[in-house]
């Protein structure tokens, strides 16, 4: 059967690629939706796209249409597209604002719903903020109304990440611009600002204030009309189309902290950790919740390999990260990135590149 979302998002990918924009297909999770050539390799080596095949996430971003067409037709089911961030001419930089709900959780044995990237959805909403229309209680509320009924669930904080932005614009003495806004399905939205050339802007999720993810280099956004497993992606009522306003300066500065020194040791690595602490890594990985996934695997890898048991602690760690949640390409590249990382602080600074 053919895929009616395909050529949609093609379509609005090669919009976006007319005004600059390097772009990849997405399937409905939101993920690179061609696969990689390297799927099927024992111990998969990272590669950037230097093999010459598709597959490579955000590294095989484009903005030439004839390349375009092809990562489309190597992904018939894609139903969207990400658009690479930290990129010339704009250098994008993604301010992705969540919004999830304070509501009550379902009675005892009820499942919550929420999508791949933890989002909650917003029953009865449509915009940032709206309240609900329909008066419908949560399951498992206190009914006023009728005696004899009790609460049986505990509360979640709300996360308002366009409140957070707000305050922290307030804080800082920043001004937050008029740019392209992407309104999201669950009630979130996504700020595009340009970012100066030759600055590095790194990807990190509720790292400023609980609800702000930000997208840098090696990151992409979902662009406007793409389809996910929970709705589309629109621009927001009065957003400029494909014009990113320039970041204010306080604002980079908040998203570039000052680099921590370098640690560095010469000689061979510390001496091999006992077993116990090989499962604790296990463990602090196992017990990542949605939005630090990615970091603490990253953390605990590094110790592992700075440490020399790298390679046989791998596999567990990868597995830990797949019981969180974690997409398996994500798991393994990680991974790859801390070995790369741990080997790099494991040599002289003069062989630093």
């Amino acid at each position: 059967m053919a895929n009616p979302a395909l050529a949609h998002a093609l379509a609005h990918a090669l919009t976006a690629a007319a005004h600059g924009f390097r772009v990849i297909p997405l399937t409905r999770a939101k993920l690179p939706a061609v696969r990689s050539p390297h799927h099927h390799d024992p111990a998969p080596l990272p590669c950037h796209g230097e093999c010459g095949r598709l597959g490579h996430g955000v590294h095989d971003a484009s903005a030439d249409p004839e390349a375009i067409r092809a990562l489309f037709a190597a992904a018939p089911w894609a139903t969207g597209y990400g658009i690479a961030c930290g990129c010339a001419p704009h250098h994008l930089i993604g301010v992705d604002l969540d919004l999830t709900s304070g509501r009550a959780g379902d009675p005892q044995g009820a499942g919550g719903a929420s999508g791949m990237d933890g989002r909650v959805g917003k029953p009865g909403t449509s915009d940032l903020g709206k309240p609900r229309a329909n008066g419908a209680r949560m399951p498992g509320t206190r009914d006023p109304g009728r005696p004899g009924t009790r609460r049986t669930t505990c509360r979640k904080d709300r996360t308002d990440g366009l409140a957070a932005l707000a305050r922290l614009a307030h804080e800082h003495a920043f001004a937050i611009p008029r740019t392209v806004t992407v309104l999201t399905p669950s009630g979130g939205r996504h700020l595009w600002l340009c970012g100066p050339p030759g600055l590095t802007v790194p990807n990190s999720a509720g790292r400023l204030a609980p609800g702000i993810d930000i997208r840098g280099l090696g990151g992409y956004l979902v662009g406007p009309g793409s389809y996910g497993s929970r709705g589309s992606y629109r621009l927001a009522p009065g957003s400029p189309a494909w014009a990113p306003a320039p970041a204010p300066p306080a604002l980079l500065r908040l998203l570039t902290p000052p680099p921590r020194p370098r640690a560095y040791r010469f000689g061979p690595p510390s001496p091999e950790p006992g077993p116990a602490a090989l499962a604790g890594l296990v463990r602090f990985v196992r017990a990542s919740r949605q939005g630090q996934r990615n970091d603490r695997l990253f953390w605990a890898a590094c110790r592992a390999y700075e440490t020399g048991a790298g390679p046989e602690l791998a596999p567990a760690l990868i597995e830990a990260a797949l019981d969180t949640g974690l997409p398996p390409r994500e798991a393994r590249a990680t991974v790859a990135s801390a070995a790369r990382s741990a080997a790099r602080h494991l040599q002289p600074p003069e062989t630093w590149s």
